[in-house]
């Protein structure tokens, strides 16, 4: 404001000094004085130059088409050769340079107070809706499910063979949500207590599943973690994953969800589940297997027991530099297919490996016993215990006894006269490994002729 009151003064003071001169020079050299008036006041060019210098007197480039350019000191040499009477003062200029000052001072805060309360009902309306994740679907499921007697109810109708149970559309929903909101608040590594009980691979074996709870015990008795690969392959997935969902929501503490590589929504899609849900869930099942998706995708990667042992679905990744690259790994974590968690899911050992090598299985990698011995000793961990393969024996221990692999579902598939294994963990970190064996002719010596993983198939990415 200053600047134009001073540079307001300043002209008016040259004004009234060019005002002087012209009377006098009117006295002393009137045709001279009259001339070069008449000149500047008449001329068409210097008129239409005058009318254009009121609205910007300070421009440098007259933008007519065939103007010219001109420097300010021409522009103020000019406006002093205008009349005085045609020239605007210093009190009507002022009111015009105040008032578009002022407009758009007055635009600036319309436009502020406008995204300031803009901002105001966003954060609001996103405070209220983390509130309504947080308790609506709570007060919802705890008026319509009791937790604890829709897991009792899958140990009511046992029998043999595929026999699938029927949820509601809401079951399903409320038990998705409240398992997905236990995992989001769960980081990538979980930390663990002994004793536990650590299971493998169950694709979709329900049965084997209820036979693990009824002869080793069920949550909150037994702490389990499971190694992930819940779904898939077998024909009873939707059961095998909600009653794992179901003990999760019941007892959060007391039972570990890992993620597996058939967690990822291109490889179910793929291998089973996706068709299952369509055919057991025929109006919705592509929107709850959506559903399943974004909760597999808050599934923790691994876990850590008592610091010592570490689990995981797959194996070891070049990228597990510490463990806090997995401990702040950031969730959700949608459809990996490379890093430190899509290696972790896929990976697998081999002892004739030295280092690193590129998986058959189209993503991860497979490792060797001097890459499982570096690993040990930089995390200080003692043993490592993975899935992802499967076992004639249920397990299989690499030389050394760093890294032993266990598969869960006996029979698998019908198809193989495999054992399926599970590792007992006691509060002095003492492993023992339960067997499960079917029953069939000669099943023992088939185990013995064939200890060793089966390596025939894999999980092959597109």
């Amino acid at each position: 404001m200053s600047k134009i009151e001073d540079g307001g003064s300043k002209k008016s003071l040259v004004k009234v000094k060019s005002k002087v001169e012209t009377a006098v020079e009117a006295k002393s050299r009137p045709v001279r004085s009259v001339k070069k008036e008449r000149v500047v006041a008449v001329s068409p060019m210097n008129n239409n130059r005058r009318l254009r210098n009121k609205s910007n007197i300070l421009n440098e480039r007259d933008e007519r088409p065939g103007g010219i350019i001109k420097d300010k000191s021409q522009v103020h040499s000019m406006a002093k050769t205008q009349p005085t009477s045609e020239r605007p003062t210093q009190d009507e200029k002022q009111p015009v340079a105040l008032s578009k000052k002022n407009s758009e001072i007055q635009a600036a805060l319309e436009i502020q107070n406008r995204l300031a309360k803009k901002l105001t009902r966003n954060s609001e309306r996103r405070r209220k809706l983390a509130h309504t994740m947080e308790t609506t679907a709570q007060n919802r499921t705890q008026e319509r499910i009791d937790f604890v007697d829709f897991a009792n109810r899958h140990y009511t109708d046992m029998q043999g063979g595929v026999h699938k149970m029927k949820y509601t559309k809401e079951e399903y929903e409320n038990v998705i949500y409240e398992a997905q909101t236990i995992f989001a608040s769960e980081k990538a590594l979980v930390d663990i207590d002994p004793p536990c009980i650590v299971v493998g691979d169950l694709h979709g074996q329900y049965n084997d599943l209820i036979n693990i709870f009824i002869l080793l015990g069920r949550p909150p008795e037994t702490v389990y973690v499971f190694t992930g690969d819940y779904v898939d392959r077998g024909m009873m997935s939707l059961e095998c994953i909600m009653l794992l969902f179901t003990y999760k929501i019941c007892y959060p503490e007391n039972i570990v969800l890992l993620r597996g590589n058939h967690e990822i929504a291109r490889v179910n899609k793929k291998y089973g589940f996706y068709e299952e849900c369509l055919q057991s869930i025929p109006k919705y099942g592509e929107e709850i297997w959506a559903m399943f998706q974004r909760c597999f995708n808050n599934l923790p990667i691994s876990a850590l027991i008592a610091t010592k042992i570490l689990c995981m679905h797959g194996g070891l990744s070049p990228s597990l530099i510490t463990l806090d690259d997995l401990r702040n790994h950031p969730k959700p974590i949608r459809n990996p297919f490379r890093g430190i968690v899509n290696d972790m899911l896929w990976a697998d050992p081999d002892p004739s490996v030295f280092e690193w090598k590129t998986s058959a299985r189209g993503s991860g990698f497979i490792f060797g016993t001097n890459v499982i011995d570096d690993v040990c000793t930089r995390l200080g961990v003692e043993l490592i215990i993975r899935a992802h393969q499967m076992c004639f024996d249920g397990y299989w221990v690499v030389s050394g006894k760093k890294l032993i692999t266990i598969f869960s579902a006996p029979m698998y598939c019908n198809l193989y006269k495999n054992a399926g294994c599970v590792l007992k963990i006691d509060e002095t970190l003492c492993v023992q490994m339960v067997a499960f064996v079917p029953e069939s002719a000669k099943v023992e010596q088939v185990i013995e002729e064939k200890n060793r993983v089966w390596d025939a198939c894999f999980d092959n990415i597109d």
